[in-house]
């Protein structure tokens, strides 16, 4: 890869029925499951540090709240073509293929992605970072006593156990 951040293109919809809760929240509230990934991406954007498109299909759904202007992710809709065709035509058209790592979960698409130099994911590995806390390890590795450390504190807890 060049100096640049990555720029990940990930194909919504496909994002969206990987992650089982939006999944379910999409039947009922296709609107709210849509701003939840985009909110949920954007935290990884901002952690991770890297720049986002998330390519939906058809058009933007009345109603709905566009990510702030200050949003690492660019939300586009793919008026008039499916988003494969707005995928594939946003790989053709850069001019930094090995900056760009395509998420979705159509082989014909991530076959395209890598036959043109860029990274791929699918969208279920991509699903289960979307969820890590990153921090959590280094705290449960923080907490981990030694056996000789434990040993102290039960001979500690034995005593006052006694009086």
């Amino acid at each position: 890869m060049s100096s640049q951040r990555p720029h990940y293109i990930i194909d919504g919809y496909n994002l969206l029925h990987a992650v089982p809760s939006l999944k379910k929240m999409l039947i009922r509230d296709a609107i709210g499951a849509r701003e939840q990934l985009i909110a949920l991406v954007a935290r990884q954007t901002m952690k991770r540090k890297f720049r986002c498109t998330i390519v939906f299909d058809g058009v933007p759904p009345s109603g709905s709240h566009p990510p702030a202007l200050q949003s690492p992710v660019h939300v586009v809709y793919s008026i008039g073509v499916s988003a494969d065709s707005y995928i594939r035509n946003m790989i053709e058209k850069s001019k930094q293929r090995t900056d760009l790592v395509v998420v979705s979960s159509d082989h014909e698409i991530l076959n395209h992605a890598k036959a043109c130099s860029c990274t791929t994911h699918t969208s279920k590995y991509i699903s289960a970072w979307l969820f890590e806390n990153e921090d959590a390890g280094e705290e449960k590795e923080q907490n981990t006593l030694s056996k000789n450390e434990v040993e102290a504190w039960l001979k500690i807890f034995d005593k006052r156990s006694e009086e």
